[in-house]
């Protein structure tokens, strides 16, 4: 929860950013429409300096595309240094998407049973991540995004979900593993979306039991853990496989583009989490949306991952995406 010297700050740059009379140039823009705009978002938290975090120094993130040289912009280009009481900070992301994987990598293929954090889909999808084991009055379902289990709102309820997902050689019905549930559909107008989130039932067959174990890291505790800054938090995806990342933006507003049947449209998230990989390997990669995200060391889980750029991971609250759906993690 952000305290009100840092809402106030994210407000004013918001009605700077989204106001009639900031500069074309300088305006906030997703990938449709006005398709030029450099800037995609904004939030709260870490200031980094040199790929360094600095602990304890909060900013106004400012997320673009490419970030330009001072001396290369016009006066009316330039971000103002500071919004309310916090200074501002420029993250270049590249452009953030809400990828299915494109490559066949070689891990993944069927498990049966299965374990949280492997491939994963809709049988007109790619593929993505089995992000974890949750359950309803006594029943179990799989947990990934809407883009993974429900084709970006163009599946229909009860569709069959296949482990592993279409680019790792699944199909169905032979790789069947759970019955795609009503879910919430993702908003292309514009209005703000808080949750990229889909579940499916598994089977009752033995043959598609899904075990609540992510691989590299165990069971996810049940209870949800408020994300923090700073904090140090982990997940096992399709594609990087077992990562360790720290959360640096704990309410970001951000575009993220969508490949919706053959079309490039975009979605407005507000009050997202953004998480940086340690080191020089990135915390994600396309297919790997879906993966629950846990603290590194209670392994309480901490936020859903939908989207990423050239340098940050974005994830929707875990807490939402529970209480949406109404369920529970299985630990």
């Amino acid at each position: 929860m952000l305290s009100s010297t840092q809402l106030d700050a994210k407000n004013d740059a918001m009605a700077y950013f989204r106001g009639p009379t900031v500069s074309a140039a300088a305006a906030i823009g997703g990938t449709t429409g006005p398709s030029s705009k450099n800037i995609i978002g904004l939030g709260i938290g870490a200031k980094v300096v040199s790929g360094t975090v600095l602990s304890g120094e909060d900013a106004v993130r400012v997320y673009v595309r490419v970030k330009m040289p001072r001396g290369q912009l016009s006066a009316n280009h330039i971000i103002p240094q500071q919004f309310g009481a916090l200074p501002t900070d420029v993250i270049e992301v590249g452009n953030v998407t809400a990828s299915q994987s494109l490559r066949t990598w070689q891990r993944f293929g069927q498990h049966r049973p299965t374990s949280c954090g492997v491939s994963v889909g809709h049988p007109n999808i790619t593929a993505g991540t089995l992000g974890c084991l949750v359950e309803k009055d006594s029943r179990h379902y799989i947990l990934s995004n809407n883009h993974v289990l429900a084709d970006s709102n163009n599946a229909t309820v009860g569709d069959q979900i296949i482990q592993q997902g279409a680019a790792d050689g699944g199909s169905s019905p032979n790789d069947d593993i759970a019955t795609l549930e009503p879910y919430q559909s993702i908003d292309f107008s514009g209005n703000p979306n808080h949750i990229d989130a889909a579940i499916a039932e598994v089977g009752a067959d033995t043959q598609t039991t899904v075990e609540p174990e992510i691989i590299d890291i165990g069971s996810p505790q049940p209870t949800p853990k408020t994300a923090l800054l700073y904090q140090s938090v982990r997940k096992h995806g399709r594609t990087t496989g077992h990562t360790i990342g720290v959360i640096t933006d704990l309410s970001a507003n951000i575009w993220v583009g969508y490949r919706v049947g053959n079309q490039n449209l975009s979605a407005w998230f507000e009050d997202q989490i953004a998480v940086m990989g340690i080191g020089a390997a990135p915390f994600s990669r396309g297919g790997d949306s879906g993966s629950l995200i846990v603290d590194a060391v209670t392994l309480e889980p901490v936020a859903l991952l939908f989207a990423g750029g050239d340098s940050l991971t974005f994830a929707n609250p875990i807490d939402l995406v529970l209480q949406h759906y109404g369920i529970t993690i299985v630990g």
